[in-house]
């Protein structure tokens, strides 16, 4: 992202610190914690983020105040649940009252128009196309006259399935964590919603001390990012020293590494050569700077050597052609030194 914004001459200097970036919820983390609640040192708190398109969920623990400093402490959680599927639903329903042809008709001769229903639960069928009345039948006719009622049923069978989805996503996160969850942020566009705030009130209360919806939800991460560029230019101000720090993550994969076996009665049934060695496991919490090493003797004459490197989302694996198990890369070392070090790059955590 940095090279494009440098090739579209938008800043001077590729490594210029006038252009920041930070993640969707570093940003959430950084407003709800900054403006809406009052966290103690050692506190650990969720966020749930639920936009348009997909539900994210994240645990951080408030390691101190000046500067902000926090720490993440279960790996991200994500899933393609967000207030989109509620539109979805809500066309299904209107095919289910007007009839596919009509719905298929609008979509095919004014899709702005159906784009507009979407967002708009109140709406004249008969301003939208005339031309559907040719194409529908006197029964449907007569229902497009009238006001089509949404009962609460209809509603909740819309919701439904997506907010249950989501509340079966924050117990698996609740029973990931390792400590108590002592606040539940709500944040993005679905959450403005107050039947989904108040099921996860009447599921979570008894678990969380809190559970707290900022103002304005959907636009949390956008006003987080805001904190942070501010934190980044303004000095003696109340955004001084405000930078996010993330001290330590949770690795999301297992990394091993491939070996030479001698042991004929270690290949796999193919007769691969292809044993493990254990770098670190999934759900490690490690820094960003951390190293991992491993040993190995070189032959007398050995000048080189390379190593695969795999890795699955498995906690341990014994051969490389197990399901799941991907090759991140090789890794070339000079035996002047017979230690070799492999430093994780901060994306891939």
């Amino acid at each position: 992202m940095r090279q494009c914004v440098y090739n579209a001459d938008l800043i001077k200097d590729r490594d210029s610190e006038k252009l920041q970036f930070t993640t969707e919820s570093k940003a959430t983390a950084l407003n709800c914690v900054k403006n809406y609640f009052k966290c103690e040192i050692g506190e650990t708190f969720m966020f749930v983020d639920c936009g348009k398109y997909t539900t994210n969920l994240t645990t951080r623990k408030l390691v101190r105040n000046d500067p902000l400093h926090i720490d993440k402490v279960t790996v991200q959680i994500r899933d393609f649940y967000g207030s989109r599927l509620i539109n979805e639903e809500f066309i299904k329903f209107l095919r289910e009252r007007l009839g596919t042809c009509t719905i298929d008709l609008l979509k095919e001769n004014n899709y702005e128009r159906l784009q507009y229903m979407k967002f708009n639960y109140e709406l004249d069928i008969l301003y939208e196309d005339q031309n559907l009345l040719r194409h529908v039948s006197e029964e449907i006719k007569e229902i497009m006259e009238e006001i089509i009622e949404i009962k609460y049923n209809d509603i909740k069978k819309m919701f439904d399935p997506i907010v249950d989805r989501i509340i079966r996503l924050i117990h698996i996160q609740l029973l990931n964590n390792k400590e108590n969850c002592s606040t539940i942020f709500l944040t993005g566009d679905f959450c403005v919603r107050k039947y989904l705030q108040n099921r996860i009130k009447e599921e979570f209360s008894h678990q969380v001390n809190n559970i707290s919806v900022p103002a304005l939800p959907e636009v949390a991460v956008v006003r987080g990012a805001v904190i942070y560029g501010l934190s980044t230019i303004l000095y003696g101000t109340e955004f001084d020293g405000l930078k996010l720090v993330i001290s330590s993550r949770l690795l999301k994969f297992t990394y091993e590494i491939q070996y030479n076996w001698k042991s004929s009665d270690d290949f796999t049934h193919d007769g691969k050569n292809c044993k493990f060695k254990t770098l670190v496991k999934r759900d490690t919490e490690i820094t960003p700077d951390q190293t991992f090493s491993f040993n190995f003797k070189p032959g007398s004459k050995q000048i080189s050597e390379s190593f695969a490197i795999y890795y699955t989302q498995k906690y341990n694996i014994g051969y490389c052609d197990e399901p799941g198990v991907k090759r991140l890369g090789i890794l070339n070392i000079d035996l002047s030194e017979h230690m070799a070090t492999f430093c994780y790059p901060d994306d891939d955590f």
